[in-house]
């Protein structure tokens, strides 16, 4: 555990869904395997995974998200990093360092 006091931080997503984005997507493709149909709904790599994830303190924190909004958080010696799960949602993967250790964070 860690105490409220220090230094968390909590994931903010730049690119998050939008309405235009939702619009364009197409009808899902329909395969069928040994009778059964299989629909793909997005293409490979239709998720974007995110590679320079940009953070906020705890107080700007407080101000956008709600208090019990459900987080990941990874601590490694005195860095501690919170993902945010609405916004890990719309992406597969964050790869990023923390503590000097490469991690990757998925939902």
């Amino acid at each position: 555990m860690f105490k409220s006091d220090k230094s968390v931080f909590v994931l903010l997503f730049a690119m998050l869904l939008t309405s235009s984005v939702l619009a364009q997507r197409s009808e899902p493709k329909q395969t069928e395997i040994q009778g059964h149909t299989m629909y793909t709904l997005l293409e490979p790599g239709g998720i974007p995974a995110i590679f320079e994830p940009q953070f906020v303190t705890v107080s700007e924190a407080e101000s956008t998200y709600y208090a019990d909004e459900p987080l990941l958080v990874v601590v490694r010696g005195d860095d501690a990093r919170g993902y945010s799960t609405w916004h890990l949602d719309h992406h597969e993967i964050v790869n990023e360092q923390i503590g000097g250790a490469a991690i990757a964070v998925t939902w």
